[in-house]
């Protein structure tokens, strides 16, 4: 996968990522019993995004994703089902609507089978070296799954 970072002078660098999952087969994506869930892309923002200003210190991170619904009922996701945290920093929503290009809404419904791809906006530092996705999915009343997917900057 790659990592864009774009400079305020909108010149753009590509950054390695290393991931943290041993199994290569799940190494940009994860499946629960309902969906599967893949990083497509990351891109870091320097400055500004579709008119907005990220205060200094931080940078706009921008996910590109796949979602497909794997049930065979209608899928309800929230693009705030997937949190970010940078370094040991707890995590967070996705930013509100920005009016990326193809910026997931802020509620999706999927039908059996059937599969989105769009964009969901985070802010984190500028300093920020790991960063790490959670899904916290809800088996039961007492049991919750932590799916991750970690990656570490490298500049």
């Amino acid at each position: 996968m790659d990592l864009i970072k774009t400079k305020k002078d909108k010149s753009q660098l590509h950054l390695l990522l290393k991931d943290h999952i041993p199994n290569l087969a799940m190494k940009n994506e994860f499946q629960t019993q309902n969906f599967m869930l893949r990083l497509n892309r990351l891109e870091i923002v320097e400055s500004n995004l579709a008119g907005y200003e990220v205060d200094e210190g931080g940078v706009f991170l921008l996910a590109s994703i796949t979602l497909k619904n794997l049930s065979n009922e209608i899928l309800s996701f929230s693009r705030n089902d997937l949190l970010v945290s940078y370094d040991k920093e707890s995590p967070y929503e996705a930013e509100e609507y920005f009016d990326v290009e193809n910026q997931l809404e802020d509620e999706i419904a999927l039908k059996p089978n059937e599969e989105v791809k769009g964009k969901i906006v985070y802010i984190i530092a500028s300093n920020a070296k790991k960063i790490t996705f959670r899904y916290l999915d809800a088996l039961d009343d007492e049991k919750v799954k932590e799916y991750r997917l970690r990656y570490v900057i490298q500049s």
